[in-house]
């Protein structure tokens, strides 16, 4: 029988974490619109992180079964947004992007491009629900060494 050791955090610094977001070429002029729409590029990630469980509801998420992260293809021209994320809006893109099985900077591209198609289409439900919690962790398993992926999003129809 093994030791068991456990510990936590409770993270709060930085509040405001650098970030450079990796934008495929073909995405930057439909971003450059929405940023101005929403008036920053950090209030409209926060409006895809909304729409978010509704595209996971709509299987437009990817759930890559790989134990490493998927980056974005090689041989794109990827043009460097730096933005300031708020650390619950870090926390949130971290979890969902890890519970997809790719990078944080290709999770907000693939939102986007979500989104840019056009694919998702509501079928009653409010398009715009509010994260309540998010849990996401990793673990291997003994028997067969199988790498799982565990996450539950909590969201709510109202704001907090």
């Amino acid at each position: 029988m093994g030791n068991t050791i456990e510990w936590t955090a409770r993270a709060t610094e930085p509040g405001l974490p650098a970030c450079t977001f990796l934008v495929p070429a073909r995405l930057v002029t439909y971003l450059r619109r929405r940023k101005k729409k929403h008036k920053g590029v950090v209030r409209y990630l926060a409006h895809l992180l909304r729409l978010a469980p509704s595209y996971r509801r709509a299987g437009l998420l990817p759930n890559v079964q790989r134990t490493t992260r998927y980056y974005q293809r090689s041989g794109q021209a990827l043009d460097p947004w730096h933005v300031r994320v708020p650390a619950h809006h870090w926390t949130e893109l971290r979890c969902l992007a890890g519970s997809c099985g790719v990078t944080m900077t290709h999770m907000f591209s693939i939102l986007v491009d979500i989104e840019r198609s056009g694919k998702f289409k509501p079928k009653g439900e409010a398009p715009t629900s509010f994260w309540k919690n998010i849990g996401f962790w990793e673990a291997r398993r003994e028997e067969d060494l199988v790498t799982e992926r565990h996450v539950i999003l909590v969201t709510q129809a109202k704001p907090p």
